[in-house]
């Protein structure tokens, strides 16, 4: 649920099935079945939240991250709306954290990434079928669901799992197992293309090549799932064959492309806010409230306080918790993608390989899209759900990096199981 945003009802009904769930349809009900699933299991003796060895190594960039957002929410502009946002993000981190304990256990790691593939897929077949009503023809501005508001969060979505997707589907040994990832993986590409989500179509296109480039030596099945996914894809675009070039050709092309301007004044007003308060920043989550103080700004009136931003994580961050806030930022996603860049480097095998490039991968996936949006910041809409669910992709690379899933499990990996 927290992957799809739909509820059965809403899954069922792209499928031309009519059924009435409305109990189902309830914005928060993911987040409630989660939190009673962590209470569960850490009744049964889990201990969700206690150490965390696979995850050691980010304890103290949390740490820090949790400092110097404190200290920006305590000098804050706005203290009301920072300090709330603090203990927002604290649970972010509690969540990932118990997260990264719980799927050291095997089962459920397995369980995680079956039932991902699964939601990646309805959620998929949701877009499409929206996407081919509304008509190929016109660019998607919205498609709504109970958790995902709009074609941004629906491609991160897609993206970031399309590495996880890619990688099992390539490495399964169970013809059913590979057959469900590679059709995820397929349908989360089809979706991205169909959503014209400039960004998200070329992020996703690199790193799949890296991954395929990578695993070299599972040539026959990673040509077979391309060709399969960009036949399939070539169908149900039924022979528009403008859709995938019109992606990068206007990546760079403000004529065709406005999303350039919005960008790049919203890049300069938020170095504007950063020179006011170079040091702990103008306070985290008030950069919606703010940015409309400066004379001459360029943020759309429509978004005050409902999830305006920087266009970019890190002028985002810069901007609200200043120099402290982006260098404890930087630090956590540096020591995550050096951990998992040496687990890349030191696989003593293809399947460790395999796994630790799809691990670094979900976290390439989110530091590229994260240069021209920010889907994170505590007030953007659905940003509850799109941390917990980066959260929770991010505890699958910890698990997965360094042939984690062999470490803990004393087994091979489950990709070959």
């Amino acid at each position: 649920m927290m992957i799809t945003g739909d509820s059965p009802e809403l899954a069922l009904r792209a499928l031309r099935l009519n059924v009435e769930l409305p109990a189902l349809a309830w914005p928060w009900l993911y987040l409630v079945l989660l939190a009673a699933g962590l209470a569960t299991i850490a009744a049964g003796g889990r201990r969700p939240l206690g150490r965390v060895p696979r995850a050691a190594f980010l304890a103290w960039p949390l740490i820090a991250l949790l400092a110097a957002f404190l200290l920006s929410a305590m000098f804050s502009r706005v203290p009301s709306q920072s300090l709330p946002a603090w203990l927002l993000v604290a649970g972010i981190v509690v969540f990932g954290w118990a997260m990264a304990r719980l799927l050291e256990d095997r089962a459920l790691l397995d369980g995680v990434l079956t039932t991902m593939a699964v939601a990646v897929l309805l959620l998929a077949v949701r877009v499409i079928d929206w996407r081919l009503d509304e008509g190929l023809g016109a660019v998607s501005p919205q498609v709504l669901n109970n958790a995902w508001e709009g074609k941004l969060q629906l491609a991160w979505v897609f993206t970031l799992c399309a590495p996880l997707l890619l990688a099992c589907s390539i490495g399964a040994s169970r013809r059913w197992r590979a057959v469900l990832h590679g059709l995820a993986w397929a349908g989360a590409a089809t979706s991205t293309v169909l959503l014209y989500s400039r960004m998200a179509v070329l992020v996703l296109a690199v790193t799949a090549a890296g991954q395929l480039l990578v695993n070299r030596a599972h040539w026959k099945r990673w040509i077979a799932l391309v060709a399969g996914g960009a036949v399939a894809g070539l169908a149900i675009a039924g022979g528009r064959l403008d859709l995938g070039p019109f992606a990068p050709s206007t990546l760079l092309d403000a004529e065709r492309n406005p999303g350039i301007t919005i960008r790049l004044g919203a890049f300069r007003d938020a170095l504007r806010i950063f020179a006011v308060d170079p040091v702990t920043g103008a306070g985290l989550a008030t950069f919606d409230e703010v940015v409309y103080a400066l004379p001459d700004t360029t943020a759309e009136g429509a978004y005050r306080q409902n999830g305006w931003h920087a266009h970019n994580a890190f002028l985002h961050v810069l901007a609200e918790t200043g120099v402290v806030g982006l260098l404890a930022w930087s630090l956590l996603w540096l020591v995550l993608v050096v951990h998992l860049a040496r687990a890349c480097h030191g696989a003593a095998d293809a399947s460790l390989r395999l796994e630790a490039v799809a691990a670094l991968g979900v976290v390439t996936s989110f530091l590229l899209l994260s240069q021209t949006e920010v889907l994170v910041a505590a007030r953007v809409v659905a940003s509850l759900r799109m941390n917990l669910t980066i959260a929770l992709l991010v505890a699958l690379a910890i698990g997965l990096g360094a042939g984690g899933r062999r470490a803990f499990t004393g087994s091979r990996s489950p990709f070959y199981s």
